[in-house]
């Protein structure tokens, strides 16, 4: 069988219309956003680069990896050797009925022998659909890695299955990766976040570029969207996308998905709000089980703070069996704190560790170091306690002994009042160079006690660090009146 290559966007659509009998969604209704189309289309025609898509639950992920797969071995030159990598054996059965389903049409001259989940041969390569794990990622090199749920997938399984990659035969190597945003330091979190440094082309769709149609019938030109299951959300939308507060047609009306309305009510109604946020509306990952899921990039992180001379200025320090970490804080008038610089070591000597807090620190005053008290305790390393090797540097370090300040939980309370106050002002702030500190919020956990999280963190846990040195600077620095505060050595 002849096919005719598609050249363009329009090219892609008609081709996968006609040989796959799916109209891939090429409509983007949110600003930013991009769809399964273009995804398709842009992996397909486009110049080589990684492409990854976040998407909905249910948002035609799999399906567009698995078309975009079809369309590389019926086009292919030379041998292509492909391998997916799936989150979970479910979802290795999902994308296997799908690459059963276009071997049996669209690639049937090309297949050799039959179309097998564990290896399917064809005349022009090879594929292989199998379960993450670190097993999987040691064999034979391949040009096309498909990562299909990323966010499922160990983050060591991930790093070594890059270790998969090598072009020949004029293929260059690259992955797809396909996910939705689950956990917000997950394994899709930090694709997401470093995707503009490793050149990765990254689409996002949420399930207003995926939804059916609604049928007029069942609108019946807005008058029965209100009493809709999916209402609510679907008015906002359509008041949002149109700009206009009183319009009564949802934007289901105006999709052209494939995800089942009666589905996408089904998940409304059962989801949590931070789930339907983060799983269909893809507006930020799910905060469930974090310790301050007040948290929010958008607010807390300013890229452009820096440094500033004439505000009071602090540091805090956390001592770990290997890791040490040193926040700079500065308050502003008003009273709003900023965290302006980090610095993280890990199996450093202590005198090392003051060393490079001193230089790092900038000219002029510190009020204090705050620190825990148990730096106090004699170090292994040098005879001496922490506290004591620091004030031999010249660095004082200031802590509290009060119950209060020892309890854990006032000092969470402490931050959160800061992270999200009554009035909704903006009072703690953090400079986007504090990657650490930014990525402890997003990852620092609550226990889990038969299925359900209480508020205690998880101890010990990798963020446990900048997250301690943080709550050191709140118990100390404004802790009730009542507790004690202890300085050790001079100015």
């Amino acid at each position: 069988m002849s096919l005719n290559r598609p050249s363009d966007r329009k090219g892609v659509y008609d081709f996968v219309s006609g040989e796959f009998g799916i109209e891939l969604p090429g409509t983007a209704w949110t600003p930013g956003h991009s769809t399964p189309l273009d995804f398709v289309a842009e992996a397909f025609l486009g110049d080589g680069r990684d492409h990854a898509a976040w998407a909905n639950r249910s948002g035609m992920k799999t399906l567009s990896a698995s078309i975009l797969a079809a369309m590389e071995f019926a086009f292919a030159d030379g041998p292509l050797r492909a391998r997916v990598l799936s989150g979970s054996e479910e979802q290795a059965r999902n994308l296997y009925r799908y690459w059963e389903r276009w071997c049996r049409t669209v690639l049937f001259d090309r297949v050799d022998g039959d179309p097998l989940r564990a290896v399917t041969r064809l005349k022009n390569g090879d594929l292989e659909i199998l379960p993450a794990s670190q097993k999987r990622v040691r064999g034979a090199k391949v040009q096309r890695l498909f990562r299909d749920e990323v966010d499922e997938i160990d983050a060591d399984v991930l790093a070594a299955s890059v270790g998969m990659l090598a072009g020949r035969d004029g293929a260059a190597a690259r992955t797809i990766d396909t996910s939705t945003w689950h956990r917000t330091n997950g394994p899709m979190g930090r694709l997401v976040t470093s995707s503009a440094d490793r050149g990765v082309r990254l689409h996002k769709w949420n399930i207003w570029e995926v939804l059916e149609r609604c049928p007029e019938k069942r609108h019946d030109h807005g008058r029965n969207c209100e009493r809709c299951g999916l209402g609510p959300v679907c008015l906002a939308k359509a008041r949002q996308v149109h700009a206009d507060p009183d319009r009564r047609l949802g934007l289901a009306a105006e999709c052209c998905g494939v995800l089942a309305i009666d589905d996408a009510i089904r998940q409304f109604r059962r989801w949590s709000q931070p789930q339907w946020q983060a799983e269909a509306e893809c507006i930020r990952p799910s905060v469930e089980g974090l310790v301050y899921p007040q948290f929010d990039r958008a607010v807390h992180v300013q890229p452009d703070l820096v440094w500033r001379d004439g505000l009071p200025t602090w540091r805090s320090v956390d001592w770990g069996l290997r890791n040490f970490v040193c926040l700079w804080i500065q308050t502003e008038p008003g009273g709003r704190v900023c965290v302006v610089d980090e610095y993280w070591a890990q199996d450093a000597m202590v005198y090392d560790n003051g060393r490079a807090v001193q230089q790092r620190t900038p000219p002029g005053r510190v009020e204090a170091t705050f620190c825990d008290p148990s730096g106090r305790s004699v170090n292994d390393q040098t005879g001496r306690s922490n506290v004591d090797a620091f004030e031999a540097l010249g660095l004082p370090c200031t802590y509290s002994l009060s119950r209060w300040a020892r309890e854990v939980r006032n000092g969470i309370n402490l931050i959160r009042s800061y992270l999200q106050p009554a009035d909704g002002s903006r009072r703690l702030v953090i400079a986007g160079r504090c990657r650490q500190l930014i990525d402890a919020f997003e990852s620092y956990r609550n226990r889990r006690v038969n299925g359900q999280y209480v508020d205690e963190p998880i101890k010990p846990q990798p963020c446990d660090h900048p997250m301690d040195a943080l709550r050191y600077y709140f118990v100390n620095c404004w802790a009730p009146c009542r507790t004690e505060t202890r300085r050790i050595g001079y100015s």
